[in-house]
């Protein structure tokens, strides 16, 4: 199956965190905080919840917004609490799995709809049972609250392997572009340097 394969890509949240949502939802209550039952689903975030992992609200938005619905003072902390019980932990084998597919020559992402309340627990408690980093697993995590994007819509896919493939046929460019590829086409002879000049290192 990896034949020819060179990068893989893993979601976060039911493939290498497992989820609670039944707990998740319970610690919601407990602090009143009854909307939960309609906003949270493992695979696409709704409403107010979907609007924070899409980047479009802040988390002081999203701690303001449980209160109001909730009807009364909620710390932030305890906000917090209830929303990272709904992740359950990662197995050590899979953090295994992952640094043995990077020891094999594999490039190994994340990408995942994931809001900021929850991704610092994720990067600082679950990804560090091993002594490492998040960094030590992933050569980048495309998060869906920095693209300002959801998955399943095309544009995060899109932003992720976003590329830049300069040749000098148009037919190959046309296909790389369908494909998601930021493309250029040098005239012949022309000094194209200044597609860089605002690259790494600049």
């Amino acid at each position: 199956m990896l034949q020819g394969i060179e990068n893989i890509v893993f979601d976060l949240g039911g493939v290498m965190i497992d989820l609670d949502r039944a707990r998740c939802v319970e610690e919601f209550h407990k602090i009143g905080f009854t909307e939960i039952d309609d906003l949270i689903d493992s695979y696409h975030p709704k409403g107010f919840l979907g609007r924070l992992e899409r980047g479009d609200v802040t988390n002081d938005d999203f701690y303001d917004y449980v209160r109001r619905s909730a009807g009364r003072d909620i710390a932030d902390d305890e906000i917090r609490r209830a929303f990272t019980s709904f992740l359950a932990g990662i197995p050590r084998y899979k953090l295994q799995m992952v640094r043995t597919q990077r020891e094999r020559g594999f490039r190994t992402y994340a990408l995942s709809n994931i809001n900021d309340v929850v991704f610092p627990f994720v990067r600082d408690v679950l990804f560090t049972q091993e002594g490492l980093q998040l960094d030590d697993y992933f050569e980048k995590a495309y998060l869906s609250y920095e693209m300002h994007e959801l998955k399943p819509s095309p544009e995060i896919y899109r932003k992720m392997i976003a590329t830049l493939f300069i040749d000098d046929n148009a037919e190959n460019l046309h296909t790389a572009q369908e494909l998601g590829f930021h493309v250029y086409m040098p005239r012949p002879r022309e000094d194209f340097r200044f597609l860089f000049d605002d690259g790494p290192g600049r």
